[in-house]
């Protein structure tokens, strides 16, 4: 997938915003012992977070 640069920052920075509440509702999951439910989560976000990594950029 090509997206122009604005677009990719876009979705970066939107994947990086979704990965870091599920980072924060994982810690909350932890903290009252859903612990499976947490690490879920917590891949799950990480996951979307790198997720813009493959995502190629145009040249031009």
């Amino acid at each position: 997938m090509k997206l122009t640069r604005s677009k990719h920052n876009k979705i970066d920075a939107l994947s990086k915003f979704i990965g870091l509440i599920l980072l924060a509702v994982s810690i909350d999951n932890a903290s009252k012992g859903n612990y499976y439910i947490a690490l879920f989560l917590f891949g799950l976000g990480g996951i979307i977070g790198i997720a813009p990594l493959f995502i190629e950029v145009e040249k031009s």
